[in-house]
């Protein structure tokens, strides 16, 4: 009696897909329990996490009041400083359109932020 290579390829061939199927049920089984874990801390802390939402409106209408009030500080300032002398000018210039731009990525953030929050409420 003899084994042919078709024998020994199948026999192979299910060994691989027994150590597979093995290790997948080891990896399914620790993400459920990590699953379960997460489920457990967020059901946890579901109050905070919710106080934390509802806060998420009133912290974005507050970064659009710091926001406008930066860009009014920032003409007052400018109109204030074009009457100074031509190299401080310069300085104090690139110094408010750096303020712009903070001001400007500041209200992006706070719209995609907001933008988030709004659909996930």
């Amino acid at each position: 009696m003899y084994i042919s290579l078709y024998d020994v390829g199948f026999f192979i061939l299910f060994v691989v897909l027994v150590v597979i199927g093995g290790y997948l049920i080891a990896v399914l089984r620790r993400v459920f329990g990590m699953l379960g874990l997460v489920r457990g801390i967020l059901d946890t802390h579901q109050t905070d996490i919710g106080e934390t939402v509802l806060l998420f409106k009133e912290t974005l209408i507050n970064i659009n009041e710091l926001t406008v009030s930066l860009k009014e500080t920032t003409d007052q300032t400018n109109r204030a400083v074009r009457a100074l002398p031509g190299e401080f000018t310069d300085t104090v210039d690139d110094l408010r359109e750096s303020f712009e731009t903070f001001a400007l990525y500041a209200r992006i953030a706070g719209d995609v932020v907001k933008a988030v929050f709004s659909k996930a409420a």
